[in-house]
């Protein structure tokens, strides 16, 4: 009768470790995604063909 109240303990999963803002990995992630950004935003995002540019590389200049 003892064993009907014995209780087995969970195995405790190991902490996981919190990402750092200062990590050089986060950082350079955060650098790459800021500059594939700047690459798709702007007026030179929408233009696609090379013929339109002229010899100076953008329109109206």
């Amino acid at each position: 009768m003892g064993g009907l109240f014995k209780s087995k303990t969970p195995k405790v999963e190991p902490a996981a470790r919190m990402p750092d803002a200062q990590d050089p990995a986060v950082l350079a992630e955060k650098r790459k995604q800021m500059a594939e950004m700047r690459a798709r935003g702007g007026r030179d995002s929408t233009i696609m063909s090379d013929n339109l540019t002229g010899s100076v590389g953008k329109l109206g200049a």
